[in-house]
């Protein structure tokens, strides 16, 4: 249990940059392929939902008919933006989604409960959107990735939301007061109460939640820990371990044509229609 490790040790259980030695690579590959795909995909850039420089979402559309993925990033809660997440949009649009990519305030400048608002704010400000742009409803399903896995799983109630896919997520916010990512994020008891989607009731929607086998163990833990807490209050969802994926090789499995996670949004949103 990681109640019984020292600092540093869970430090380094939380630390995904060390664990993969490529992931500086890795992630400057996804900066530059967010760059290119921003420039050959039409869509709408930087809409406000609210006062700060985060507080922005883009929208790019397949077709008329489609669902909506509203993507939500990760970063801990204090780093990275929408924009380096880009590159996920065409396989998804190609696909028959359209897709907003939610941006959403950092700590230290916010607070969890700030950014957890943002984030629920911000699919409020899409679904007014889409209101204004198409003639018929269009079903939402929420996507997010590390922190944005935590913060979608908090979002999961919000009326119009269908459901959800959690990856590589963090879902209780406990261990993260005891570790380097409180240097910034500055959590108290009753926030990490607030805040942590297994010490609440869940929305009895579906979450689909996906982790990494070669991702760290408290990693893993969380994921199956979420699964199962979610499952014995009769929560919908599935939960698969997949193998040979870290915390940031796991996107292939998004972006790929046959990729688990896309063949699971497909047949979640695309089957009737």
């Amino acid at each position: 249990m990681w109640k019984n490790l020292s600092k540093e040790e869970l430090d380094r259980a939380y630390n995904n940059s060390l664990a993969v030695k490529n992931s500086a690579d890795i992630i400057r590959s996804w900066e530059k392929a967010s760059a290119q795909a921003k420039l050959e995909i039409n869509g709408a850039c930087d809409i406000p939902y609210g006062d700060s420089r985060f507080q922005l979402f883009d929208f790019f559309s397949a077709k008329e008919d489609s669902p909506v993925i509203i993507f939500v990033h990760g970063g801990f809660w204090q780093m990275r933006s929408k924009n380096d997440f880009t590159f996920i949009v065409p396989p998804l649009v190609n696909a028959g989604f359209d897709v907003a990519m939610l941006g959403y305030s950092l700590a230290p400048h916010a607070s969890l409960n700030q950014i957890v608002m943002d984030v629920r704010n911000g699919i409020h400000a899409i679904q007014t959107y889409l209101t204004k742009q198409y003639t018929s409803p269009k079903k939402i399903w929420l996507l997010g990735w590390s922190a944005g896995a935590h913060l979608i799983s908090m979002a999961l109630g919000e009326d119009g939301v269908m459901g959800g896919t959690a990856v590589s997520g963090i879902y209780d916010v406990e261990p993260m007061m005891h570790c380097y990512i409180n240097d910034k994020l500055q959590l108290d008891e009753t926030t990490v109460i607030n805040n942590s989607p297994i010490r609440l009731a869940p929305p009895l929607k579906s979450l689909d939640i996906f982790v990494g086998q070669e991702e760290l163990p408290e990693m893993q833990r969380q994921s199956i820990d979420f699964f199962e807490y979610r499952k014995s209050k009769g929560a919908m969802g599935i939960f698969e371990n997949i193998p040979q994926r870290n915390h940031y090789t796991i996107f292939d499995e998004l972006t790929s044509t046959t990729g688990v996670i896309l063949t699971s949004i497909k047949a979640r949103l695309l089957r009737s229609m």
